[in-house]
């Protein structure tokens, strides 16, 4: 169980979602657990800069210090953003979302019911629903999680240990990814339903995963998508 604990994939030390995860003892478990987190200890209030045209549902959001949300974006609650944090023109934050100190959350970018540590960056074109990014994770853009299975069952998390695959039910129906703190994840990846990476690991652009990926691992496609031509000259 170590190997799936939230200390296994982030360091919270003095961080604000540090008692969402008291008594985890699976990372995912506080996927389900963060909406009544966020409700509890929501303190709605704005002490970053909103410009005009920017929309945040009355009461239901909290900006920390430093922080931006640019004119078009929307911000429904309850959301938390922290301080020094960037919401750029376009973004659509749906609420159940909680997001560090010097994060961005990009143009075209839509969340719901994710949690977003500090120093983490998802920069445009990314759909990031039911999930957990640790500190300083890099998103590529045009990336993005499924957080349901086809046959709408549960999601469980496949696990290939010398060479036998095993399966760990999660208990949840929605379950994205959880992302662990220095990882990089390039663009036009999909995180298939139930993906869990460890720390430090790079995933390489136009990947399509699901399972349970160490720390560190460093994750490619194995063929090539495309062939170069040299033109003929006439």
């Amino acid at each position: 169980m170590k190997f799936y604990s939230p200390e296994a994939f982030f360091d919270l030390t003095d961080h604000a979602a540090a008692g969402l995860f008291k008594d985890i003892t699976y990372v995912w478990d506080a996927i389900a657990a963060l909406p009544a987190f966020i409700e509890k200890i929501l303190r709605p209030e704005i002490l970053g800069e909103i410009e005009e045209g920017a929309w945040l549902e009355p009461k239901r959001v909290q900006v920390g210090k430093g922080s931006r949300i640019e004119r078009g974006a929307i911000v429904r609650g309850p959301t938390i953003i922290g301080e020094n944090t960037v919401v750029r023109t376009g973004a659509y934050v749906r609420g159940h979302v909680m997001v560090g100190n010097e994060c961005m959350i990009g143009h075209g970018t839509e969340t719901r019911q994710i949690l977003v540590l500090n120093g983490t960056n998802i920069p445009h074109l990314n759909c990031f629903f039911t999930s957990l990014l640790g500190n300083k994770v890099q998103i590529g853009g045009d990336t993005h999680t499924a957080n349901r299975r086809l046959s709408g069952k549960e999601v469980a998390i496949r696990v290939n240990s010398e060479g036998v695959t095993q399966s760990i039910p999660t208990g949840q129906v929605l379950f994205g990814a959880v992302i662990g703190d220095d990882s990089i994840v390039s663009g036009g990846c999909l995180l298939q339903a139930g993906t869990v990476i460890g720390r430090r690991s790079l995933i390489f652009p136009q990947c399509s995963i699901s399972g349970y990926f160490p720390n560190d691992s460093v994750v490619k496609p194995i063929s090539s998508t495309y062939e170069v031509v040299l033109k003929e000259r006439k």
